[in-house]
């Protein structure tokens, strides 16, 4: 039966390299999307992970305070895994004063590490390297006309600590969000301490060494050891700290298994179309088939044989092409300047590394087969409904 399902593809060679081709590219394009949008999903991710840290720890009701005398606290120590790293930050509102002008911003205050994470974003001057010395955004910059090397005024009173204090600009930042450039101002943490809240952080960033980016395992095990010695606070995952983030995550694989399914939707119209061709082309020889006491069952099975081997065969292509393409490797995205602006938006690189496990290739594979069964019904069932009489007088 697999012999005379392969001869018969092999009868119209044109068609059946125009139907595996098609098959071949949905499944090609298939697997490139699922490789993009997985590379997407994973920067987008690492990028939030980067901001937050591993864990979080915060006053506890942070989400509904904004008393910064409720929000700050001193950090504790805490017993953790060789090889993580523990950094303080502290966040409070203000006024930015340069003359005349005055802006409402968001002053944070960062550690020597903190800084160096923003050095992608510096579009001028230098990061922070002593006391006194400010990162502004960009669009807050212009705002406020302010150059490198100008002197600005933080004002926040009532507060723990200072009010008042000077910094000079050093350096400009071009924030993936537009709106947080408007009032975006980094400074030393020292510095920001002794503005708002002495000895004080607002959170306590705990960054592990070799924790995979969707390995909460690990995270789990020591926040639940880090809870009982935080009186007062609450550790968060990285994801729990973001939770419209963390809603998100679940529904990736849905949305990609509808998007694949829409690809094999169309693929499985144009085999469906070949198939039933292949038949009326062919009711003669089915019927002399049936004449020589072939079953119904096995002419639908001969169909379906047929639909399986022209579809396996153009999926292994279609596997094929995408291991040459080595979407690993990184490229950049091919698209006009104004979306790449978008996807600065919401942070992510215009160069993506593609990511493709087994998960994504075995779901391709899964319609694939899916598809090439579906096909073959309709052909199939009217293959073993001939009549071999009425079928050998057939004229096509």
């Amino acid at each position: 039966m697999l012999r005379l399902a392969w001869r018969n593809l092999l009868r119209t060679p044109g068609r059946s390299l125009t139907t595996g081709g098609v098959v071949a590219l949905v499944v090609f394009l298939s697997l490139v999307f699922l490789s993009v949008y997985a590379g997407a999903f994973d920067a987008f991710f690492r990028l939030v992970l980067e901001r937050t840290g591993h864990l979080v720890v915060r006053a506890e009701g942070y989400r509904e305070g904004e008393d910064l005398e409720r929000l700050a606290f001193f950090p504790p120590r805490l017993p953790l895994p060789e090889g993580a790293e523990v950094e303080g930050v502290l966040e409070g509102g203000g006024l930015l004063i340069a003359g005349e002008r005055s802006r409402a911003v968001a002053f944070t205050g960062l550690e020597a590490q903190g800084f160096a994470r923003q050095a992608n974003l510096l579009v001028a001057g230098r990061l922070p390297q002593g006391p006194g010395e400010a990162l502004l955004g960009e669009a807050l910059a212009q705002a406020l006309k302010v150059r490198l090397g100008d002197e600005v005024v933080a004002y926040a009173p009532g507060g723990m600590g200072l009010g008042v204090y000077a910094f000079r600009v050093v350096g400009l930042l071009d924030l993936p969000e537009t709106h947080l450039e408007a009032r975006t101002a980094l400074v030393p943490l020292a510095d920001a301490q002794a503005l708002l809240a002495p000895e004080r952080v607002t959170r306590l960033e705990i960054r592990l060494a070799g924790i995979g980016l969707y390995d909460l395992k690990p995270l789990e095990v020591l926040k639940a050891a880090l809870q009982p010695r935080l009186k007062g606070l609450v550790a968060e995952t990285w994801l729990e700290a973001n939770p419209l983030y963390a809603a998100i995550l679940p529904l990736y694989d849905t949305v990609m298994a509808l998007y694949v399914g829409i690809f094999f939707l169309l693929g499985g119209l144009i085999l469906l179309n070949a198939l039933y061709l292949s038949l009326v082309e062919r009711v003669r020889e089915f019927g002399l088939l049936a004449a020589l006491g072939l079953t119904g069952r096995r002419l639908l099975a001969l169909v379906f044989w047929e639909s399986l081997l022209l579809v396996g065969v153009a999926a292994l292509v279609g596997v094929g092409l995408l291991v040459h393409l080595e979407l690993a490797d990184g490229f950049r995205l091919p698209l006009p300047r104004w979306i790449l602006e978008q996807y600065r938006e919401f942070g992510l690189p215009e160069v993506l590394y593609g990511r493709l496990g087994v998960g994504e290739v075995l779901l391709t594979l899964g319609y694939s087969v899916g598809v090439a069964v579906l096909a073959a019904l309709w052909p199939g069932y009217l293959a073993s409904r001939l009549e071999p009489v009425e079928a050998m007088r057939y004229t096509p």
